[in-house]
């Protein structure tokens, strides 16, 4: 008979695409979706081909260890209270007994380091890595939402361990919001990757090696059911199952129902199923007072590595690159953005064209989609100018929901005016300049930028980004642009060269900002006007 766990099948949710620009989405959609190939970050470099094994210990495998990051760092959540969740504070709780397998834990914080922005914390990362091992090794889509804070200390004990019996372990789940069957299923599809360490757990393992890595299934380089149904069938490997008594938590775990729900998931496709719902919830358990995005899908059409700055008294310079997704489409062999004016006008000649890029081919891919870029750079009048543009190729016409591609130009970010003086002050220090370019008629209001600082604490890997508002002035008039030239400096820490910051222009609903500037692009010294 085939048992239908109602409490496990993922509820059907109405996914549409986001509208550009969205501060909150954008750079992470770019970190899920832009895996390989052309502007690639490379988010799956971690956890290579499934097998990938991490400064080449053969009795590791990265892709387990990002699962169980997350499991650590969610499992501590009081569904009741509001507190605790998925929040990267397993940072600040390694020297529990709890979470034995530090190295791990510090290799995958280690990796998501150089992923840590402002719109990337280190908690949404987390999520990624669950999204990304799952997928690198077979596994279902897991959905994936933004928006997790990070806590900066640790949180509530109560990881259940290997010893823990049943009722403990049974109570902290329904603590954190998961039924038994939600317990069994969790601790199945966790498992299907990976296995114990004898150097971390040798009372299970009964060998204190570090080479000594029994796995949970015989097929630990794959996101399948075989921990389930090697485990039905009696002839499990899973150290957690065959150990000594007091150390099988997946079997008192996998048993607690009388293998019911075990026996539902070992049909493949009710696996696959439960397993893309019960990771999505897990990852989605957060504090009360975080409010998460939607889901991140692909956009269809997104710019890309966008520049907008004034090149001299007469024109505003425009670069970049427009994605277009091409999974289910043939790509287009060019792209056109007709525009319309900052006066609201459009015109026969009002077109920026595009040409395919050439490095890799131009081509961008995910695990399930692929994207073609296409270039352009180009000179606009500042009498004219531009406001909004669309996407024209191959009969299709692409409008940002109807609304067009908008480009402020109340503030413009000055790429060779600012820099990150690579010399060291008095105080060990670099001069980060900033340099924006305000239209004269917003050059009377509130102009600063906000830099996050890397703030570091003794023996964690990782860093809390503590922004700094930092006030701009006047430098000098841009000719006779109609615009006036801002600049701002600060002293940063060396450690915290690679960061980012954003311009702002006005206060409240008036505000025009710039975001995500990465510093790591700045020149080493800052270029005068003109």
């Amino acid at each position: 008979m085939r048992v239908i766990l109602i409490s496990l099948l993922p509820l059907i949710t109405l996914i549409s695409a986001y509208t550009w620009p969205s501060p909150q989405i954008d750079e992470l959609e770019d970190i899920i979706y832009l895996q390989s190939g052309y502007q690639r970050r490379g988010f799956r470099d971690g956890i290579l081909g499934c097998t990938f094994v991490p400064a080449g210990s053969k009795d590791r495998q990265a892709s387990s260890e990002w699962l169980r990051t997350a499991f650590h760092d969610m499992i501590t959540h009081d569904k009741a209270a509001g507190t605790g969740g998925l929040d990267a504070s397993l940072m600040y709780e390694l020297d529990r007994p709890e979470n034995q397998g530090v190295v791990g834990l510090n290799d995958t914080f280690g990796f998501f380091f150089s992923f840590h922005n402002p719109r990337a914390s280190m908690a949404d990362l987390v999520a990624i890595g669950v999204y990304a091992s799952v997928r690198e090794c077979g596994g279902p889509v897991v959905p994936i939402r933004g928006g997790r804070i990070d806590a900066h200390e640790a949180g509530p004990a109560g990881v259940p361990e290997p010893k823990t019996d049943l009722e403990t372990t049974t109570a902290r789940f329904a603590t954190a919001g998961f039924t038994t069957e939600d317990m069994i299923a969790m601790v199945a599809c966790g498992h299907t990757l990976g296995g114990v360490h004898g150097n971390n757990h040798p009372e299970v393992t009964g060998n204190n090696s570090a080479a000594n890595f029994p796995k949970f299934d015989s097929t630990t380089f794959k996101f399948d059911n075989n921990v389930v149904t090697e485990y039905l069938q009696g002839n499990t490997t899973n150290p957690l199952v065959v150990g000594p008594d007091e150390m099988n938590s997946d079997k008192r775990v996998f048993s607690a129902d009388k293998n019911v729900t075990m026996q539902s998931l070992a049909d493949p496709s009710t696996f696959r199923t439960s397993c893309a719902s019960i990771l999505e919830r897990m990852i989605n358990t957060v504090p009360a007072s975080v409010t998460l995005t939607d889901v991140i899908t692909p956009i269809d059409i997104k710019p890309s590595a966008l520049q907008v700055y004034l090149a001299n008294a007469t024109a505003i310079h425009l670069e970049g690159a427009i994605r277009v997704r091409i999974t289910e489409r043939t790509p287009p062999d060019s792209v056109s953005m007709p525009y319309i004016d900052h006066n609201g006008n459009s015109c026969d000649t009002c077109t920026i064209s595009t040409r395919p890029a050439i490095f890799q081919g131009g081509l961008g891919t995910g695990y399930d989609d692929s994207f073609k870029f296409y270039e352009f750079s180009t000179s606009l009048p500042i009498e004219t100018s531009i406001s909004t543009f669309n996407v024209a190729f191959a009969g299709e016409n692409h409008d940002n929901s109807g609304g067009g591609f908008p480009i402020r130009t109340e503030i413009l970010h000055q790429p060779q005016q600012s820099c990150l003086v690579q010399k060291t002050d008095e105080n060990g220090n670099w001069n980060l300049t900033a340099v924006a370019a305000v239209q004269d008629d917003r050059a009377n209001l509130p102009t600063y930028f906000e830099v996050a600082v890397r703030r570091f604490t003794p023996g964690i890997v990782g860093s809390r980004l503590d922004p700094q508002k930092v006030q701009m002035t006047k430098w000098k008039p841009a000719g006779n642009s109609g615009y006036t030239l801002f600049s701002g400096s600060y002293s940063l820490p060396i450690d915290s060269w690679s960061t980012s910051y954003s311009l702002v222009n006005g206060e409240g609903v008036n505000a025009v900002e710039i975001d995500l500037i990465k510093t790591g692009a700045l020149p080493p010294q800052c270029a005068d006007w003109q």
